[in-house]
Order: structure tokens, then sequence, then C-alpha cells
């Protein structure tokens, strides 16, 4: 292939000599001129004697025409005229009878004019070509370039797009999770209101606990929304060390609330020996997040696995978690580690959300050097795994 390549590149670079000509400077030319004289007379000096032939002094005709076109030609006429008598004087008198030098003479300086002229017309030829290439790449170039703003400005209308649908999408996720909180805590307040004087202490502290419920609802929406928003704006640098990833699994698993983890049957499989280079602020909130919507999603009384092989002590560490619960059709898959993206079956139903959790985790694992996704088939039962690469310790 290489091989190829070459030839190709030296018949490109041959067949563009003639065009290279045309640049080169007026020192160069005056040079390359004189050299093609004195090879010409060197010539005439060397075939003469046997062959009685002055087709050498061709040459200068050839090189004067093509870098000086008519200019070169009246010139280079005149020039080996003067360079034909004083051969005559100094080398090949007495080699021909007067008359056929004379003859000679007639019919080389017919036979050069003729050369000239095919060659100015050839040079002339070769100049429409070159202009004619040059308006050519430089249409090329503007075809180009308005091809690129194009793309550009469809770019930056997808982007925006974009945008705008992300915008739509927190819009309809924050004012559907508000919603609820909001009508709990405002109906409580108004019921303590009105009737608070008529309810006894176990209606009023009913009220209020829902209330307090709803209150805390809001605030952890809020909080959410900001860990988003600073995620999103600058991405904290991350202060990874040698973790043990199954003694931080079991410290994140003891903080979960034990009433979730008593509807679940976790299945722990990691070795002792794994060791990850990790932020364990960074891990612990991608696993809480990872739990959180297992507890959310996945129905009770069912397995989770959580599995962790390493090939070598230097290779990436494979973290998944596999749940049974209704999978995520296939697809919705690539959105769903964007910003306020939800599945549209949940956006009706009863459980709250952002959106914002699973964006929250690739950042995160992003930030860590490492990588997070998703293997669901999107059949009920079959279940999601969530699927983590992660840094071997150092």
């Amino acid at each position: 292939m290489k091989y190829l390549e070459r030839c190709h590149l030296l018949r490109y670079r041959l067949s563009t000599v003639p065009l290279n000509w045309l640049n080169l400077s007026r020192g160069s030319q005056l040079l390359l001129i004189a050299f093609s004289y004195g090879l010409g007379i060197v010539g005439i000096w060397l075939l003469f004697p046997p062959t009685h032939n002055g087709a050498s002094m061709f040459l200068p005709i050839v090189t004067s025409c093509w870098l000086f076109r008519y200019r070169g030609l009246l010139i280079s006429l005149f020039l080996n005229g003067i360079a034909f008598q004083l051969m005559y004087i100094f080398l090949l008198r007495g080699m021909l009878p007067d008359q056929a030098f004379v003859e000679g003479g007639i019919v080389g300086f017919v036979t050069s004019l003729g050369l000239g002229i095919i060659i100015c017309w050839l040079r002339a030829a070769v100049d429409q070509v070159q202009v004619a290439r040059q308006q050519a790449l430089a249409a090329e170039q503007e075809r180009l370039r308005i091809l690129l703003k194009e793309q550009q400005i469809t770019l930056a209308y997808e982007q925006q797009r974009k945008i705008n649908a992300l915008k739509d999408q927190f819009l309809l996720n924050v004012s559907h999770e508000l919603r609820t909180p909001l009508t709990v805590l405002g109906g409580s307040l108004e019921l303590l209101y009105e009737f608070g004087e008529q309810l006894d202490a176990m209606k009023r502290a009913h009220f209020l606990q829902k209330a307090l419920e709803s209150q805390a609802d809001l605030v952890a929406l809020v909080d959410h929304v900001l860990d988003a928003t600073e995620i999103v704006g600058d991405v904290p640098g991350a202060h990874s060390e040698a973790i043990n990833l199954k003694h931080l699994l079991q410290q994140v698993l003891a903080h979960l609330s034990q009433q979730d983890l008593t509807n679940y049957t976790i299945c722990l499989q990691i070795s002792e020996q794994i060791m990850v280079w990790a932020d364990p602020q960074f891990l612990r909130q991608v696993l809480r997040n990872l739990f959180s919507n297992i507890f959310k999603y996945v129905p009770g009384q069912t397995e989770v696995h959580i599995e962790a092989t390493q090939v070598d002590p230097s290779a990436m560490v494979y973290l998944h978690i596999q749940d049974a619960g209704p999978g995520i059709p296939v697809a919705e898959q690539p959105m769903i580690f964007e910003r306020f993206v939800r599945l549209k079956r949940d956006l009706g139903g009863s459980t709250r959300g952002t959106g914002l959790g699973l964006y929250i985790c690739k950042q995160l694992v992003e930030a860590m050097k490492g990588r997070i996704w998703i293997e669901s088939s999107g059949r009920p039962g079959e279940g999601s795994r969530f699927c983590l690469n992660l840094l071997p310790a150092k």
C-alpha cells in the first residue's frame, strides 16, 4: 500500500514539474537558460562532426519559449544566430561547404521558429490550465467554507434545540415533583389553621407530621437540583486514593435505610483483595444514587447482585449491580445519563425524581477517570445492570 502511494506521489510530482517552473525566480530562469545554452554548445561540439546535426541548439529555444513565451522566442532566435556564427567561425568552418552551412542555418532558423511557436502555445495553454485550477481550488475552498459555516449553524441549532428540550424536561419534572409535596404541605397547614382548635392532639400531630415530611421532600428536591447545578457548572476534582471496594460497599449499605434493605436480598460477591483508585466521597455518592434508584423502581422481595471482577492487579476493576426490576427500554438507554431525563413510564407515576441522579453518577465516575453504562434488555422482570469501570489502586 505504501509502495503504491509513493508511486502516485512520484507521478504527481513529475506531472507538476512544468507547472513548478512557472514559479521560478527571474534569476533562476536566466540561470536555467544559460545552462541550456551551455548544453547546446557542448552538444554541437561533440555531435556535429559525426552527424552534422545542430539539433542540440533546440534546447535553449524550448527553455526560453517555455519560461518567457514569445519574448523568449525572439531573444533565443537572436542569440542562436549569434552562437551559430561564433561556432561556425571558431569550430565548424571547413567541415562542410559554405553553401551547406547557409542552407542548414536557414532550415535550423525555420525549424526553431516553428518549434518555438508550438512551445509558446503550450505555455499559454498551461497558464490557462493553471488559472482554471486555481479558480477551481478557490471555488472549492469557498464551498467548503460555506459548508462548514452551515454545519456550524446546524450544530448550534441542534445544541440550542437540545438545551430547550432539557429546559422543558426540567420544568416538567420539577413541576411534577413539587406539586405533590406542596399540595400535602398546603393542605395540612390549611387544616391546622382552620380547624386546629377542633382537632385532638393526635390528629394535630398527624397533620404536622405530614407537613414536616412534605417540607423535607421539598428540601431534598432543592438540594438535589443544587448538587446537579454545581456539577454542571464545574465538576470538582477527584481526590483519589486506594480504597478497598468491598469495605466501602459495606459502609454504604450500612448507612442505607434498614427498612429499604429488608425488602431486598443483597448478594455481595466482591473479593477482599480488590482495591480501586477513586475518590471515596464520589464513589459513595454514586453507589447511594444507584441504590436509591433500586429502592424506588425495583419491586421488593427481589435479589440485588453486586459483583466485582479484576483480571489482574493492574487491570481495570469491573463492578456491576444487577437488579430484577422492570428494566429500561432500549430506545431510552442512550439518554438515561443525561440531565433531567426520566423514563416515559415514570413521568405519570407516583415515584418522584428529578432526572439528575444518573447524570450526577456519570459526572462523578468520569471525574475519577472511570466509566459507567447500563445493560438492559428492556423486558420486564429481566432487570437492569449498572456497570462501572474503575481504576486499579496504584
